[in-house]
């Protein structure tokens, strides 16, 4: 699904709750999941679901005032995020300072992690387990010396992942990518088999020897719904001989590469027609959150999407928390990371005897905050003012309908860093501008329960590619057995967009926002079983018969913005936001500090915020 401008302006208007008082505020955001025991088994809206950020946008938005509160208890360290970054800090913590210091961790949301959140089925008595947002390893957390400290610490090898990765039956079975097109935006619904521009993309990054056979190439293009301009402008694309920049020198080549954006170069300087351009424009929607209008021709090419001769090989970017050289190393990708980090600071809330283990540990989230415990982890909890005085700084929360104040020694920020300038107001007035501007991108994991995955064995297809639909990519994660009659989980991917706006990258972001935190889970859930049946349908698939549960991740504030080299904001890949280093005894953290959305950047943020703390 695509947004307009007119979305964006109504959007942006949407005020969730406007016109309640503090107190109604601070009572609406307790969520209905906020009482369930076990939150990863949780279906229906997840990720930024409704109390999660009521009182943070009663604060932000409607300026609200709430009444001062008496301190009733004190803290060696209170951490406001209870994500990677913030779980990370708690952690090199007591590294630091020691194991017997007092730690409170404060969460917003019903489950820890941040956005490495946990999603679990039940399907005919087996547990489906996978993730909702923070994945994959980038290939850069080896050589990253806080990853390296925290992966030993507990007791995983910065180089290789805790376990191989299970058998793949769908391989067995020939099953491969595929492209669904639809009407609306191709003139017709068509389903083909195969994907060359995916498989130019993995053959470019590595992930297999060779790409599609040049008459494969030619066949998919002649049954694509396609004018024949954008076939042969496709081909030539796809070939890589033709030089779309000539006559640039090398140091103009890598500047235009900076500041084009890849819409108008496969317009402008590939020749492609709106078609075609529908075709390639969400390729980088799983990377960047971005479509072909809001990325660069230097990001394109560093995730493998063609661009023609005499360009850069593709390279890994840094920043990037999903790319094609990064890996999954849990079922349930870095929440098992968040898991580890929780049993080593509060080792009564599961039994793990290995890390390998973790994935299928049981965990006891009624010992994440008991009275006595040196670390404390309190879910549902929403700081809504951090006051420093002297050596002291007290931290105000809601909680359990009830407003709560906290003393500390020391405070570690490590949620959604733009909130920061609104919790502590006395922050430098320079970082408060850099922190105000550091707008998420949005995006929605879903992920699908399916009681069997017979359409897609029929179809010889373990992942879709649809250009213009809600949801543009889709893959079967590893299934419950071998058959096709066994269970798995679909994952379903969807960034709302503004193509061809030529808007900023916050803006587009800002935009997506407001849409996605206006669209309510029915109409979410509709389009999905919709999507599904219309693309699978002729397989016998059908919504109402196959799907067993829906979870939708809505992450209206996903990915850490990463500086735009678009908008002239060219900063070097391994530093981070100038100027954010906190103010006394309160220390910034998260990956929006490092301007990455990767799990390296969280936590080598972590350890650098401990670092900043006076002794």
């Amino acid at each position: 699904m695509t947004i307009t401008r007119r979305d964006f302006l109504n959007g942006t208007a949407l005020t969730i709750a406007a016109g309640l008082a503090p107190a109604q505020w601070l009572h609406a955001q307790q969520g209905g999941a906020a009482s369930a025991g076990y939150p990863p088994a949780l279906t229906g809206l997840r990720g930024n679901h409704a109390g999660t950020y009521t009182l943070a946008h009663g604060l932000a938005r409607e300026g609200a005032k709430y009444p001062v509160v008496l301190a009733r208890e004190a803290f060696d360290l209170v951490v406001v995020g209870g994500g990677l970054s913030g779980l990370a800090a708690a952690w090199f913590y007591r590294r630091r300072f020691g194991a017997a210091r007092r730690i409170l961790i404060l969460d917003n949301h019903d489950d820890f992690g941040g956005h490495a959140k946990r999603n679990e089925f039940t399907v005919r008595g087996q547990r489906l387990v996978t993730y909702g947002g923070s994945a994959e390893m980038p290939p850069g957390a080896a050589s990253d010396t806080a990853m390296r400290e925290l992966l030993a610490g507990i007791g995983l090898d910065p180089a290789h992942p805790p376990a191989a990765p299970p058998p793949d039956p769908y391989a067995a079975l020939g099953m491969g990518r595929a492209v669904f097109f639809d009407a609306e935006h191709f003139g017709r619904d068509q389903w083909l088999g195969g994907d060359p521009f995916g498989e130019l993309a993995d053959v470019r990054n590595g992930l297999r020897p060779q790409g599609p056979e040049a008459a494969a190439l030619q066949r998919f293009l002649a049954q694509a719904p396609l004018p024949a301009a954008d076939r042969a402008a496709l081909a030539r694309l796809a070939a890589g001989t033709t030089d779309y920049l000539p006559g640039l020198d090398s140091a103009a080549r890598a500047a235009a590469l900076r500041t084009m954006r890849y819409a108008a170069f496969l317009r402008d300087k590939a020749g492609l027609g709106l078609p075609a351009l529908r075709f390639l424009r969400s390729r980088s929607n799983d990377a960047y959150a971005l479509d072909a209008d809001g990325i660069s021709v230097a990001d394109a090419i560093a995730i493998g999407l063609p661009a023609g001769a005499n360009m850069p090989a593709p390279a890994p970017n840094p920043r990037l928390g999903k790319s094609p050289a990064s890996r999954l190393w849990f079922p349930d990708g870095n929440a098992s990371l968040a898991r580890l980090l929780v049993h080593s600071l509060i080792p009564g809330v599961a039994s793990i005897a290995a890390p390998a283990d973790v994935a299928t540990a049981a965990f006891d989230y009624s010992r994440l905050d008991r009275d006595g415990a040196p670390v404390r982890l309190r879910l549902n909890s929403t700081a809504i003012a951090v006051e420093p005085d002297g050596n002291i700084t007290r931290v105000t929360y809601g909680w359990r309908g009830n407003l709560h104040r906290v003393e500390a020694r020391h405070v570690v920020l490590a949620g959604y860093n733009m909130m920061i300038p609104y919790l502590l107001p006395s922050l430098p007035a320079a970082q408060k501008a850099v922190l105000r501007d550091e707008a998420k991108a949005p995006l929605v994991y879903t992920k699908v329960a399916l009681d069997n995955w017979q359409a897609f064995a029929a179809l010889r297809a373990r992942r879709i590619h649809a250009p213009a639909m809600t949801y543009t990519d889709l893959w079967l994660e590893p299934p419950a057995g071998p058959r096709p009659s066994d269970p798995a989980v679909l994952h379903m991917l969807y960034v709302p967009t503004v193509p061809d706006s030529g808007m900023r990258a916050r803006d587009r972001f800002r935009a997506g926002r407001a849409f996605l935190l206006g669209t309510p889970f029915d109409a979410l859930e509709r389009d999905i079983r919709a999507q599904l049946d219309r693309m699978l349908g002729q397989a016998g698939f059908s919504a109402g018969k196959v799907i067993r549960g829906i979870t939708v991740n809505r992450w209206a504030h996903g990915y850490s913005y990463m500086p735009d080299s678009m908008a002239g904001e060219n900063v070097a890949a391994d530093a981070a936001w100038p100027n954010l280093a906190g103010v006394g005894n309160i220390s910034i953290a998260n990956s929006d500090n490092a301007g990455s959305p990767s799990v390296t950047a969280a936590i080598s943020q972590g350890k650098r915020a401990v670092e900043r703390l006076p002794g």
